[in-house]
C-alpha cells in the first residue's frame, strides 16, 4: 500500500550571530530586546533574513552592521546550526550561527528593531532567552569563543563593511 504524506519541508534563509567582548572573566555576549510586531519586547542575538545573491555569512555581518553599527574585527562560523519548527509557515528552519568579537569600548547604534541592548555573561544571557535553541548556541559560543581560542579553520576573512 503507498501512502502518500505531507512532508515538513527543510528550509535555511535566515541567521543568527552573537558578538562577543572578551575579558578576563570569560567575556560578555551582546543582546538586543526586539521592538516589533514578531517576537516583542524578548530578548535575543542578532538575527536577520539572507538577502538575493548574499551568502549566509555576508547577510550575517550585514545584520550586525543595520541592528548595532558595530563591524568585528573577527569573524567565525559558529560551527553551530540553530533548529527549530515554524508552525505559521509548517518549515523546519536552519539558521546558520556565527560569532564576531569587537573591542569593549564599541559603542551600538540600534536600529528602530531594538529598544534596548545589554553586553551579559553567558549564564545571564540564558535567563533572558526564550528558545532552547538560543540557549544552547549561547552556551556553545561560550565555551568555543570566550572560555578557549576558536579554531582558525572556522574563521571568515572579509573586508570591513564602512
Amino acid at each position: 500500500m503507498n501512502i502518500m504524506r505531507e512532508e515538513v519541508p527543510i528550509r535555511s534563509f535566515s541567521v543568527s550571530a552573537y558578538l562577543c567582548i572578551r575579558d578576563d572573566d570569560g567575556g560578555k555576549i551582546l543582546l538586543l530586546e526586539r521592538t516589533s510586531q514578531y517576537l516583542n519586547r524578548t530578548w535575543q542575538e542578532i538575527s536577520g533574513l539572507i538577502e538575493p545573491r548574499e551568502t549566509a555569512w555576508e547577510a550575517a555581518l550585514r545584520e550586525i552592521k543595520e541592528e548595532t553599527g558595530l563591524t568585528p574585527y573577527r569573524f567565525y562560523s559558529a560551527d553551530f546550526v540553530e533548529r527549530f519548527y515554524e508552525s505559521g509557515q509548517n518549515v523546519i528552519n536552519l539558521v546558520p550561527v556565527f560569532v564576531g568579537y569587537v573591542h569593549d569600548d564599541a559603542q551600538v547604534h540600534l536600529s528602530e528593531e531594538h529598544s534596548d541592548y545589554m553586553w551579559v555573561r553567558s549564564g545571564a544571557a540564558l535567563e533572558h532567552l526564550q528558545f532552547s535553541q538560543q540557549k544552547e548556541a549561547t552556551i556553545h559560543v561560550q565555551r568555543t569563543f570566550l572560555d578557549s581560542e576558536p579554531s582558525e579553520y572556522l574563521r571568515i576573512n572579509f573586508e570591513a563593511v564602512p
